[in-house]
């Protein structure tokens, strides 16, 4: 997104699918977070086989730290991440989140892509 600054570090990425690794990420918000949703997008090998979203900031639902915070604010998280899968088939696979407010503006964006072609 050219209107955001995101910055994202894995640490341990050759050890993703089966152990817990440390993530951090930061931005300076563009937009004030009174309400947060989620949309997310698996889409294997081209075609898109999960769509799942959900709220994370408002009224009775502030699941996150930074549910509240105002335009300018520094966001940063950092913390562990564990996907427990045991084996990831051969093939190319994109996670697709985006996140938007109450004004259904979207606060970030992000394609995280995994290529799995394993020669035996």
């Amino acid at each position: 997104d050219p209107q955001q600054d995101f910055a994202l570090s894995i640490d341990r990425c050759s050890d993703i699918a089966t152990h817990t690794f440390n993530i951090r990420a930061a931005t300076v918000l563009s937009h004030s977070i009174k309400e947060l949703y989620v949309k997310l997008d698996m889409i294997i090998n081209g075609k898109t086989v999960l769509t799942y979203s959900e709220t994370l900031c408002g009224p009775g639902h502030s699941k996150l730290i930074f549910c509240g915070m105002k335009k300018g604010e520094h966001l940063y998280y950092e913390g562990p991440v564990t996907l427990g899968i045991k084996e990831i088939p051969q093939g190319d696979y994109t996670l697709s989140a985006k996140l938007t407010n109450q004004d259904h503006v979207t606060v970030a964006c992000a394609d995280f892509t995994v290529k799995n072609y394993l020669d035996y």
